[in-house]
């Protein structure tokens, strides 16, 4: 099965999926590690038993980042086949959560690089819009990237927009138009 990258359609689905085998291996890994060690010296003090405490951090590690990502899903497949029809072979990325130290998540269910500024749609009502767009523009600047971020909340008014724009192809775009989206991928989970 081919791996599905950020920013790409069935992410979200794909990456709950692979955490939570890996949670569960991982999980699963500690407690062989404990019985084990019982079993072996009849007492719980013993080298296993320090191995099993250290293997629950790479296993927590992998639970947070599942926790962090289940309340979220993806867009119906026909939503998105028309969505990428608009922009042909341009710029779109979906299903993508942007993260920060100070806020909550902040889902983008598309994020449309154009030249002339990136336009996201997000269907989560309880996202701050002008706290999104400052964050982003921010991490853009921070990585030496200007431009104008738009962020919708109401789809018919994106899907609008994207008509109204020309069309760009991701093969022959600029450069500084595959770093915008670059950024948009490093700082989601």
């Amino acid at each position: 099965m081919r791996k599905i990258q950020k920013g790409h359609y069935g992410y979200i689905r794909a990456r709950k999926k692979t955490l939570l085998i890996r949670t569960i291996i991982l999980f699963l890994g500690v407690f062989i590690l404990l019985a084990m060690g019982f079993a072996l010296t009849h007492t719980k003090k013993n080298l296993l038993t320090v191995a099993a405490i250290v293997s629950v951090l790479p296993a927590a590690n992998q639970a947070v980042v599942l926790f962090a990502l289940l309340p979220y899903h993806g867009r119906e497949r026909e939503e998105y086949e028309s969505v990428r029809e608009m922009v042909g072979n341009g710029i779109l990325d979906t299903e993508l959560i942007l993260t920060s130290k100070n806020d909550r998540s902040m889902p983008i269910d598309y994020a449309y690089v154009h030249p002339t500024g990136l336009y996201c749609f997000s269907s989560d009502s309880k996202l701050d819009i002008p706290k999104t767009e400052q964050y982003i523009r921010t991490m853009l600047k921070t990585n030496h990237l200007n431009t104008h971020v738009k962020l919708f909340r109401d789809f018919r008014q994106f899907q609008r927009r994207l008509r109204e724009l020309e069309p760009v192809d991701r093969n022959t775009c600029e450069e500084k138009l595959l770093k915008i989206e670059g950024v948009l991928r490093a700082i989601s989970i």
